[in-house]
């Protein structure tokens, strides 16, 4: 009697499942019309951010001219010029690098050191009550605080900034992770893996994360935004990434003075920020909806 591959099996009967599973997020998620909005929106974002220098070249960035300076919208300057007379569509296309770099940055190394710091709590009692308590004195300090701080000692830069953001976030990306997975710990299946002698490392990246992964996702979908909006919050106070880059708080911190007079010079990265940020909220919206339980049973 031929044997059968029970590996083979389980491929071919999950597949399908799998496949219709994804299908009916995707479904879900397209029949979300502001989800489906946000998402044009931010794959326009990623355009400009790939194809910067073919869309304005490089140099507009710095050039200036005073005469030319506080001009309002016209053919050869679509967005005006600023009170040196630069380009201000120029800075705002150059701009969205550095603040969604900023933001995704930022989110992606926080979720990292989140869920390996979460991981590690989820798997070890000890382990948990040390990181907690270290997790407790991080939350009990101010963000905004604490990133002044770290940017007064480190400097205005792309790199400190992501450091800065990376540092506040930790502890709530630590928090929230935790939470789910400790539900997924207590599972039948996570328990027997750990009784079979399963190493911690695939225990971790074979049942446990993956299992935990759509609330995972959304969150740091979510955190995406906030991050955006802390890096212009900090560049507009003056903290942030220091000048002359074109990043969007700071442009909004430069254009403060001519508001009155010219107010296309802080309407426009204003209104980058506003739209970045919302696309990417209603993103997470649709993911968290498309990928509800409730909604897929």
């Amino acid at each position: 009697m031929a044997k059968t591959n029970p590996k083979n099996i389980y491929d071919n009967a999950s597949s399908p499942r799998h496949t219709n599973l994804l299908r009916e997020v995707v479904k879900r998620y397209l029949y979300n019309v502001p989800a489906v909005f946000g998402l044009i929106f931010f794959l326009l974002v990623l355009f400009v951010i790939i194809f910067a220098e073919r869309i304005v070249p490089a140099e507009m960035i710095t050039a200036y001219s005073v005469r030319d300076k506080l001009l309002t919208p016209r053919a050869g300057h679509l967005f005006g010029t600023d009170h040196l007379g630069r380009d201000i569509f120029a800075r705002v296309v150059y701009g969205t690098r550095i603040t969604v770099g900023i933001g995704v940055g930022s989110t992606l190394l926080a979720l990292l050191i989140g869920a390996a710091l979460a991981s590690v709590c989820a798997l070890s009692k000890r382990a948990d009550f040390v990181i907690m308590r270290i997790v407790d004195v991080g939350t009990s300090i101010p963000y905004l605080l604490l990133a002044l701080l770290l940017l007064a000692v480190l400097g205005g830069s792309v790199a400190n900034m992501i450091l800065t953001l990376t540092v506040i976030s930790v502890p709530g990306f630590v928090t929230r992770i935790r939470a789910v997975l400790f539900s997924v710990v207590e599972q039948d299946y996570v328990k027997a893996a750990r009784l079979s002698g399963t190493p911690t490392l695939a225990l971790v990246t074979r049942h446990i994360l993956p299992n935990a992964i759509d609330p995972i996702i959304v969150d740091a979908t979510m955190s995406i935004s906030s991050m955006l909006l802390s890096a212009a919050g900090l560049s507009f106070i003056g903290v942030g990434v220091a000048p002359p880059s074109p990043e969007w708080g700071a442009m909004l911190n430069y254009a403060q003075n001519y508001f009155r007079t010219s107010p296309h010079t802080a309407v426009f990265p204003g209104l980058a920020i506003a739209l970045t940020a919302l696309s990417i909220n209603l993103i997470g919206d649709g993911l968290r909806d498309a990928l509800d339980p409730k909604a897929l049973k």
